[in-house]
């Protein structure tokens, strides 16, 4: 009986220290996880060493956050040496060798050393900033980038446009220096700015901008790649369509066309072919909010 109770306690001891041993082993299973987590710091390492930086031929650095002003990080890289003459006893001097600011929402990198007020822009791996939520790491808001159509690189339409003239040139027969030059007209792409202020109400197959009316900016957007043509005026306030008509459309079964004078007077016409005469039916004009409404005669 006392043999009985003695293998009975001792397995109950042996379960008990197995049963310790796990719930040690899922600490250190917790704990080891926990460590593993990925930082801000890991992510700012990870940034400047996929970094076009002249690190100096020095490949062991360091990098520190110096501060996080509103979405500008602030870097220091650094190596670390021992200065020590005694072996026993470790003298650590930090060697900065560059100062850098990210700057998140922007996804821009910036060496700073040389002179904070003329930044040099450096190139990095930039799929770093996607795979991690570095806004909630570093904890910085994250910003609506707003992309506004720059005026310094557009080339305007010239006014007046009579339809006739501008498909001769542009269309059919075709004539590349007229058309370039009286008729500049842009490729739509949908990985343009212009497409996402397009939103899903536009998918032109190219667009031309006309002369500004003080802060609005009209536009005629062209769909030519298929076999209904047809031609939309929109008027853009920022990157935003304010108003839009369509004044061109030729369907196979009768042709609208337009002519648009300088004071923004756009008439439309109608006819069944290209054989017909021109039949004017209407005229429009855009108000001082922006918006195209019909000219009262």
């Amino acid at each position: 009986m006392k043999k009985i109770l003695i293998v009975v306690i001792s397995l109950i001891l042996i379960s008990c220290k197995n049963s310790k041993f796990e719930k040690q082993n899922d600490s250190l299973k917790d704990t080891s996880t926990e460590s593993q987590k990925t930082t801000c710091g890991d992510i700012i390492y990870q940034i400047v060493k996929s970094s076009k930086l002249d690190l100096r031929g020095q490949n062991d650095f360091l990098t520190k956050i110096d501060r996080i002003e509103g979405d500008n990080i602030t870097i220091q890289v650094y190596i670390e040496n021992n200065v020590s003459e005694n072996p026993k006893i470790k003298q650590i001097v930090e060697s900065t060798i560059a100062w850098l600011v990210l700057n998140v929402n922007d996804h821009k990198l910036y060496n700073t050393s040389a002179d904070l007020d003329t930044p040099i822009e450096l190139d990095f791996d930039k799929s770093i900033l996607s795979q991690n939520d570095i806004f909630n790491l570093c904890q910085i808001e994250k910003k609506e980038i707003k992309k506004n159509i720059s005026n310094e690189k557009i080339r305007y339409s010239v006014l007046p446009i009579e339809f006739d003239e501008y498909y001769k040139a542009c269309i059919n027969p075709y004539d590349s220096i007229k058309c370039n030059n009286n008729y500049p007209k842009y490729f739509f792409k949908e990985d343009d700015i212009i497409a996402g202020v397009f939103g899903n109400n536009f998918h032109p197959s190219d667009y031309m901008y006309l002369p500004k009316i003080d802060d609005y900016q009209p536009m005629i957007l062209c769909n030519t790649d298929s076999d209904i043509e047809s031609y939309d005026l929109i008027v853009l306030s920022g990157n935003k369509v304010i108003s839009s008509l369509e004044i061109g459309l030729m369907d196979g079964k009768s042709i609208t066309q337009f002519n648009i004078s300088k004071d923004y007077v756009i008439s439309l016409y109608k006819r069944k072919n290209i054989n017909e005469k021109n039949i004017f039916f209407k005229s429009y004009i855009i108000d001082k909010k922006g918006t195209i409404v019909v000219k009262n005669n």
